[in-house]
């Protein structure tokens, strides 16, 4: 399960870092730049809490299984 977390962190973080150089390597003024990145980041985050919540049920989930036996 550890390595299972590292995975998914790491890949999350590889696109992060992939989306905003992409961006930075296209060209924009600053302001449209500096929104998109945020953008960006902002719609990763949201991927990656709707990730964990779904884990988290998932936990939950198991949890309930193993105190019912």
């Amino acid at each position: 399960m550890k390595n299972t977390g590292i995975a998914i962190v790491s890949l999350v973080g590889g696109m992060i870092i992939g989306s905003a150089l992409t961006m930075l390597f296209t060209p924009q003024s600053g302001p449209e730049l500096r929104q998109k990145i945020k953008d960006s980041i902002d719609d990763e985050i949201d991927k990656v809490k709707d990730k964990l919540g779904k884990v988290e049920r998932e936990i939950e989930e198991a949890r309930c299984k193993c105190d019912e036996k």
